[in-house]
């Protein structure tokens, strides 16, 4: 963990820490403690089964269920008895799960500041109907989402290094599409429900609120399994030939680089690395005996192999979560002087992750070898390239992978295919 990173959790701590102190100093009123107890395990059982969002570098970025007791206990209870409650909240069963002692601590800061900011802004609305109440409800929620979102992008960036505002904007995003659904619907049942059946309303909530939950799963497994199919079936075609095993992985990783240089990141750069994980996936359609050939391809064949862009494309949109990335792979092989194919586009007609894949594609086409010819050395390709700048690669494209030459050729050494080690 960075100075910097450690820095900013213990500030974030200090606060939340700062903030329990002066309520108590102030002698803020606490609410019968079973309640608050009973409320915060109900969050805490709750937030043992988050929705899952997406993975930045390989952690889990997930919403926990119980942002919904702790956006009610906000509403229905003291600014000091709901920071109780967030606070039980976020010690559940799914953090205590690491061993990171530290992204407990965060955690457990980060959600006790929110709770009592959420807490203090909806005592600030003159809530005098229940029009009223339902849009200061969604209000808070919006600062809830902010807030948390925001400590949390922070500590993301810090340990991954990525662009604060990228990983932010995108899971507010994401964040958003499920709270509207879930939690303003749930916290506004629980605390119209909370004067007449007293705390018995965790039972009446914890319900349909884990019923979302698992119905939101089963659909991101469903999504993630034809994904994994697609994943498969471009590693089954890579697997015919040795020399361009692992060519899927390759260019993605190669797009993360310019990518990332050019100011890409979050969602949108995972979408660019599945496109580039798949963009040759249309070759399932392509006969062994062209894909292989070791001599020069009739223009049939040619034209055979100018298909895969198109079918691919047609195979990815099968996914309706993945219509974004169809471009992309489509029209990976148009240039920018609009000689490519399938339509000809020309510079900047032609989307520019589609571009990005290209130029990505062609780095490592030109440093593996094929049938029909030996690999070039790193050095060569982009010689190569450069001189293609401006005709066959977007000038920008060239000028950041030139800049990045060097993230380049260890991502080939240390993804070579098997044929290179053996040499």
């Amino acid at each position: 963990m960075s100075l910097s990173l450690k820095f900013y959790i213990a500030i974030i701590t200090i606060i939340s820490g700062a903030l329990v102190c002066a309520l108590l100093f102030f002698h803020e009123p606490i609410d019968p403690w079973w309640i608050v107890i009973i409320w915060g395990l109900s969050g805490w059982f709750a937030d043992a089964y988050p929705v899952e969002v997406r993975k930045i570098d390989g952690n889990r970025w997930v919403i926990g269920l119980g942002m919904t007791f702790n956006l009610s206990a906000a509403v229905l209870f003291s600014p000091l008895s709901a920071m109780i409650i967030g606070i039980i909240t976020a010690t559940s069963l799914n953090e205590m799960k690491t061993t990171q002692w530290y992204k407990i601590v965060f955690n457990v800061a980060q959600i006790s500041i929110a709770t009592f900011v959420v807490a203090f802004t909806y005592r600030l609305f003159p809530v005098n109907s229940e029009i009223v109440k339902i849009f200061a409800i969604a209000a808070v929620i919006g600062v809830y989402a902010i807030i948390n979102n925001t400590f949390v992008a922070g500590a993301v960036s810090l340990a991954t290094k990525k662009r604060f505002g990228g990983i932010l904007k995108d899971v507010l995003i994401d964040f958003f599409g499920l709270s509207i659904f879930i939690s303003l619907s749930i916290s506004y049942l629980a605390i119209y429900l909370y004067p007449y059946v007293h705390f018995y309303v965790i039972f009446v909530i914890l319900g349909p609120l884990l019923a979302i939950r698992f119905v939101i799963d089963l659909y991101r497994k469903f999504l993630n399994t034809k994904l994994e199919t697609m994943y498969a079936l471009t590693r089954a075609l890579e697997e015919k030939d040795p020399y361009t095993a692992g060519h899927g992985e390759r260019v993605s990783l190669y797009c993360e680089v310019i990518a990332e240089k050019i100011g890409i990141y979050g969602k949108h750069l995972d979408d660019l690395k599945i496109a580039a994980q798949l963009h040759d996936i249309g070759k399932i359609g392509v006969r062994d005996i062209v894909l292989n050939k070791p001599t020069r391809l009739t223009d049939a064949e040619y034209d055979e192999i100018k298909r895969h862009p198109v079918d691919g494309a047609k195979i990815i949109s099968e996914i309706p979560s993945l219509d974004r990335i169809v471009p992309w792979v489509r029209y990976h092989h148009e240039r920018w002087n609009g000689t490519g194919y399938p339509d000809g586009k020309k510079g900047t007609n032609t989307p520019l992750e589609a571009r990005i894949i290209g130029i990505c594609d062609v780095y490592d086409a030109l440093t593996t070898k094929r049938s029909y010819r030996d690999e070039f050395t790193h050095e060569e390709a982009i010689q190569m390239i450069a001189s293609g700048s401006g005709k066959d690669f977007d000038p920008e494209l060239v000028s950041a992978l030139i800049e990045s030459e060097g993230r380049f050729n260890k991502i080939r050494v240390a993804k070579a295919p098997l044929y290179m080690s053996e040499k």
